[in-house]
């Protein structure tokens, strides 16, 4: 392995097993639920450079995790690394197994993940926002969370059902001092990104590659569609609170053009480490590539970094180093989220904009159809 980065990309392809006989060792264990395969396992690389894999049935040439005099060692090829497991949060293992709780939390790095769907004719949530508050208390009362962030799944509802979130936003404000990011696909009405903001929506994540759930994403949100919102939510949030993902496929040069398109408009890019549809022996060197461009691209638009966050499953221009040979192998810009005085300066900025804001789309938000 030339850098960690490839590292985590065979990884992603790949997935991990861990023999019997490791699955008891403390360090594994506290990784692991059920040990049971598509199980996930995380694992920090280096410090802030983490990876979220499945657990597969043990089979010839998969990377194994093992356990060796106290140490936890991974091996793929003729390689060993010296890695971290990740454990598990006591109030993530505290849900009952197979619960709505228990399906819809996980945590990426120090991100507290909710996926949300929105049910029936009057688009009630299928999470209950006393059950999220009390997660969310769990959560920082055992300091395992920094972020928030709210997983939106499609809804043929025009406003994405936007309206349902409010109220659940407004609460986790309220209650706590924490950042939130949204995931979710745009509305037809944009002006309802004016009130996402309003109500407390930090970050904005809109995915130019969809997400699971999104079937239908080409005829309910066209391409062009979600390129027309990112440009109007980058005049409305903070810069690089603007977010998008692109599905690592496809010819490199399309791949780097629609970067270097989207770092121009002040929105930051996102690379999903997903493998291609036909595995080639030249996978890794089309990835390192893409992050170098995306590390020059960051660099030239001169991208605000700090509302970025380590995570499991991209790439983005915080970690591209992680990927290109000779670039150093660290996080040289720290999050706003790792540092108190700049999560207070921030949040004390955030709180100042938003009520600009608000004064710029009126207190009615009717504009916003909502």
């Amino acid at each position: 392995m030339r850098t960690l980065g490839e590292l985590k990309y065979a990884l992603i392809k790949g997935g991990i097993s861990i023999a019997q006989e490791d699955r008891q060792a403390p360090a594994i264990q506290c990784g692991m639920m059920a040990f049971q395969p598509g199980e996930e396992i995380a694992l920090e690389l280096a410090e802030n450079f983490i990876v979220k894999i499945p657990l597969e049935e043990n089979k010839v040439g998969l990377p194994q995790l093992k356990s060796i005099d106290g140490k936890t060692r991974l091996f793929l090829n003729d390689a060993e690394f010296d890695i971290a497991v990740i454990p598990h949060p006591g109030f993530i293992r505290s849900q009952e197994p197979r619960s709505p709780m228990s399906d819809n939390i996980c945590m990426d790095g120090f991100c507290l993940n909710f996926f949300l769907r929105a049910l029936g004719q009057k688009l009630r949530l299928n999470l209950e926002p006393d059950s999220v508050l009390e997660i969310i208390r769990s959560a920082f009362n055992q300091g395992c969370a920094d972020l928030i962030q709210l997983n939106m799944d499609f809804s043929k509802d025009p406003n994405r059902a936007f309206k349902s979130l409010v109220p659940l936003v407004e609460a986790i404000k309220k209650n706590y001092s924490a950042f939130v990011a949204l995931k979710a696909l745009p509305p037809k009405d944009l002006h309802a990104l004016d009130k996402m903001y309003a109500c407390g929506i930090d970050i904005l994540n809109l995915p130019l590659g969809g997400f699971a759930g999104a079937a239908t994403i080409s005829e309910e949100t066209p391409f062009e569609q979600i390129l027309k919102a990112l440009e109007y939510a980058s005049g409305v949030f903070p810069q690089g609170a603007v977010w998008t993902e692109l599905a690592l496929a496809g010819k490199t040069e399309l791949l780097k053009n629609a970067i270097s398109d989207i770092a121009a408009k002040g929105v930051i890019p996102l690379l999903k480490l997903q493998p291609p549809s036909i595995a080639q022996a030249d996978d890794y060197l089309k990835v390192q590539e893409v992050a170098r461009h995306l590390g020059d691209v960051a660099a030239k638009n001169k991208l605000n970094l700090k509302w970025l966050y380590p995570n499991s499953r991209y790439m983005t221009p915080l970690d591209y180093g992680f990927y290109v040979e000779g670039s150093p192998a660290q996080i040289t810009i720290k999050p706003l989220y790792m540092s108190t005085l700049g999560k207070k300066t921030s949040e004390g900025f955030a709180a100042f904009r938003r009520k600009l804001r608000i004064r710029d789309i009126s207190d009615s938000f009717e504009s916003a159809g909502l």
